[in-house]
């Protein structure tokens, strides 16, 4: 604001319209307008953020939310100084109709496009890009130069017959702002880079140009240099712009007749918004230094809302709270809450008939003022309500009423670490892996405090591997070489053996709907006196298993409580059926058993089996997905034998289970920004209310940066945080992402991009496509600058994607990868389900049974698995 040049005049711009005489009579009001404030204004006590907070929320949006945008600086300061009739008053006749020969009142209709259009992109508007959106409407032309490596966040956005404008962000914690000649360049590159050019000045001509280092990391810097008139940090080039040449598309429109027609123009519509909501801010207590902000949305008629049909009789709300915390006329914080509201029909409370109240917390500096700004989007039909309050934060904690009983309550309470002290003097913390995932030796950490603590046993499954008797507590543990269940414990004694304290972690449990199964003894086993009993249990996110209890016959042989799910029964001599049931009891009370016979007559054998569900693209001759088959020209072999298919249909619709996995490793550092957007872009295409994804980063080792959700907004918000460092590890990330499928059934696929050898993982290839081919998930891999020379790389991501019915795409640049995402996409909106039963039974579970599908017409290939185990 204090960048631009100032009119003396308090007015709206003139107008020119063909009607000359009412154009001057408007002028000639507007200064009398302006005398009007200027003589009873006082001199503003407050910065013009903290005023607006007490006024009535007409005048504060005016203000803050975009016609602001229209006023010369002195207009702004005088509405902000005078009292509040004065400036309701002047708000109204700002608001007048410019074009009064109209029914319509343009300006106001276009105002209400071009807040829709800001509220649309940005949701702020204390933002310089929210500034141009508002007076110029969306760019022609808008270039992200996508490049973490080397400059800020940095866009290009270009109007028609203007100059080309830069905006950035200078920090995480700062709004986007437009760059200005006499900020000078250095304040585009991120501070590494802008020390290694900095270097590169001081060596003058003793390099080439096109040797400069950011020109190797970011095509993009010739563009930058363009722009700006600067070549490096300080090659000031003859002609390049001044601030006055960026400025001008900050002033107010000097013809507001003419911004209205073309604010009108602007292609949004405010659409439908959800129900009216009831805000309350409660201030319940001091955290630290300080308050905890309990916000309360309170929807008196829930029924006004969409539910969301997930199939099988189960419905549910989904709401998306998007909210943003401005102070000073900056962005302080942003934050997102998502609530999932289960329909159970005859529950005792029906969600519908009860008033709705969804609860958020934050935690804001007392005694200061905040500006709230909320949008609550409903994902069945996509309609949004924005709300927006002032806080003035007490200086203490306020008592806050208790919620009302007969109110549906639905809470959501970010995860936080954990700030308390150990609860002992003398105490043992087992620090828990990085990732969910940990395979291979890991080493384990035990923090002890107290003097009682002398010696600290590591074990794992109940079993001691390591003893260390001095500090570090540390020990180097051998859990199974690919992801399985395991509980590792670690028990402190003191001087005399005694056992003081312990904890445990569980890793590499599997998450998803509750299901008990039961893997040891295999379906079919024929058994006789110690027979071992062992059963996964794959447990739904935010729970934890209460118990388990495994049973013989109607005998209960154990009861559990952290895995190994394992016990001994004893099978009595004769042959005699015996069944074994394992029950798994949640901390929530949700049970779930499954059964095993032993010793089980056939015809009981053929009724305990699954089908084989195989989900199938067919393609012709130009690898283009085909639609609208008919059953009887497939056929299905299984080792050769023919198999009569129970099921066919054409599954668009199926909820699908979809993985990313993407390298960032150091080799993807030009690519890596590409990468991110497009996934983003594939995710907001393919994901439905049904289905589900998670996102996983592998560099040194994998990692998981968003587990498994229908909530496509939050998987990209955690690949935006990617940097590309490192060393690849692309087997681990294969057996990794395919863990994460555990306990989940149907349509599965997994996209898996590299650009690379494996340099890391501790696995080799052949044990992760064993796992592969064990998983059942189809794997689409994207190879990128892949040469024909690596055949061996090639040839691993062409028989991963071949074993498990997906398919490989090699692409030489980054900017291929929206036409790669798209071809999947295709193919996983084209497939179809068949499903047989196995005329082989259950027999040799351990074997791998070869899988052949034919489609009888000329040029036709189906893709799908290779084969399965049983």
């Amino acid at each position: 604001m204090s960048r631009r040049s100032r009119p003396s005049r308090f007015a709206r711009p003139a107008l020119r319209t063909a009607n000359r005489s009412a154009a001057a009579a408007r002028v000639v009001s507007f200064v009398l307008l302006g005398a009007m404030l200027a003589v009873g204004a006082a001199p503003a006590a407050e910065p013009p953020f903290h005023r607006p907070l007490d006024w009535p929320e007409a005048e504060r949006a005016f203000i803050q939310d975009g016609p602001g945008f229209l006023l010369t600086q002195e207009t702004l300061d005088a509405l902000v100084a005078a009292d509040s009739t004065t400036r309701s008053e002047a708000i109204t006749e700002l608001l007048s109709d410019p074009i009064p020969d109209t029914a319509e009142n343009e300006l106001v209709d276009g105002i209400a496009r071009r807040r829709a259009l800001v509220l649309q992109e940005l949701r702020t508007f204390q933002d310089v890009r929210s500034r141009l959106l508002f007076l110029h409407g969306a760019p022609d032309q808008r270039t992200l130069i996508d490049c973490a490596e080397t400059f800020r966040p940095m866009e290009i956005w270009t109007y028609r017959g203007q100059r080309p404008l830069i905006v950035y962000r200078p920090s995480t914690d700062t709004p986007w702002t437009l760059w200005l000649p006499t900020d000078s360049k250095r304040v585009l590159y991120d501070d590494e880079m802008e020390y290694y050019l900095e270097q590169w000045e001081e060596l003058g001509d003793r390099i080439q140009a096109n040797r400069r280092i950011d020109r190797f990391f970011c095509g993009a810097s010739r563009d930058v240099d363009e722009l700006t008139g600067v070549d490096g940090l300080f090659g000031f080039q003859e002609g390049r712009p001044r601030d006055e040449d960026f400025l001008r598309a900050l002033q107010p429109p000097a013809d507001l007749a003419a911004w209205s027609r073309a604010a009108l123009r602007t292609p949004v519509e405010p659409g439908e918004p959800l129900p009216a909501m009831s805000l309350e801010v409660f201030y319940p207590e001091r955290v630290g230094q300080r308050l905890k902000a309990l916000l309360k949305l309170r929807l008196d008629d829930p029924r006004q809302l969409e539910p969301i049909d997930l199939g099988n009789d189960k419905r549910e709300l989904r709401l998306l709270l998007e909210g943003q915390i401005e102070r000073e006329n900056a962005l302080f914080e942003t934050f997102r809450v998502r609530y999932q509201i289960p329909l159970v029909e005859g529950a005792l409370v029906d969600v519908l008939e009860q008033p709705l109240v969804l609860l958020a917390e934050r935690l804001l500096r007392p005694d200061e003022d905040f500006l709230l700004r909320l949008m609550i989007r409903e994902e069945a039909t996509d309609r949004v309500l924005h709300l927006t309050e002032g806080l003035r934060v007490p200086n203490q904690s306020t008592p806050m009423p208790e919620l009302a009983m007969d109110e549906h309550t639905v809470q959501a309470i970010e995860e936080r670490l954990a700030t308390e002290t150990f609860a002992g003097v003398n105490s043992l913390l087992l620090v828990p892996p990085a990732t969910d995932i940990v395979f291979g030796l890991w080493r384990a950490e035990a923090l002890v405090t107290g003097e009682r603590i002398v010696k600290v046993a590591f074990k794992v499954d109940g079993k001691t591997q390591l003893t260390r008797k001095r500090r570090p507590f540390t020990a180097e543990l051998r859990l199974q070489t690919q992801p399985k269940e395991q509980t590792v414990t670690v028990e402190g004694y003191d001087a005399e053996g005694e056992l003081v304290a312990s904890d445990e972690v569980v890793v590499n449990q599997t998450r998803g709907e509750l299901r008990v199964t039961v893997v040891e003894p295999a379906r079919g086993a024929r058994a006789v006196g110690p027979t071992q009993v062992e059963a996964e249990i794959v447990v739904p996110e935010e729970r934890s298993v209460a118990f388990v209890e495994i049973r013989h016959n109607e005998d209960v042989v154990a009861r559990l409580e952290s895995p190994p799910w394992r016990a001994s029964i004893d099978v009595p001599a004769g042959g005699e059926l015996t069944y074994i049931t394992v029950v798994a009891e949640l901390d929530d009370g949700l049970r779930a058993e499954d059964v095993r016979f032993v010793n089980a007559p056939e015809y009981l054998e053929q009724v305990d089996v699954n089908l084989v569900e195989l989900f199938t693209t067919v393609v012709d001759r130009r690898g283009r997905p085909v639609l609208g088959l008919e059953r009887d020209i497939f056929s299905v072999a299984e080792d050769g034998r023919p198999q009569e298919l129970v099921k066919f249909e054409l599954v668009e619709d199926l909820p699908l289970s979809l993985g990313i996995a993407i390298d960032t490793s150091g080799s993807m550092v030009e690519s890596l920004g590409v990468a991110r957007r497009t996934a983003t872009d594939f995710l907001d295409k393919i994901i439905g209310p049904r289905d589900r994804t998670f996102a996983l980063a592998f560099a040194d080792r994998p990692e998981l940066i968003m587990s498994r959700t229908s909530d496509v907004g939050a998987v990209s918000a955690s690949l935006e945080g990617l940097v590309a460092d490192g060393r690849t590890s692309l087997h681990d990330a294969i057996v990794t992402s395919l863990h994460y499928y555990k306990g989940i059934r149907g349509r599965r696929a997994l996209v898996l991009l590299s650009d690379g050898e494996d340099t890391s993982s501790s696995l080799g290839f052949d044990e992760a496509l064993e796992v592969a081919k064990r998983s059942g998930v189809t794997i689409y891999a994207i190879g990128l600058r892949i040469s024909r020379a690596d055949f061996g790389v090639r040839r691993k991501l062409d028989r991963l994607a071949e074993e498990t019915g997906g398919r490989t795409l090699f692409i030489n640049e980054a900017a291929e990868l929206a036409d790669a995402y798209a071809q999947i996409e295709r193919e996983l909106r084209s497939q179809y389900l068949l499903a047989y039963a196995s005329d082989q039974g259950s027999k040799d579970p351990d074997r791998f049974r070869e899988i052949e599908v034919e489609v009888d017409g000329r040029g036709l290939e189906a893709r799908t698995l290779r084969g399965y185990y049983p």
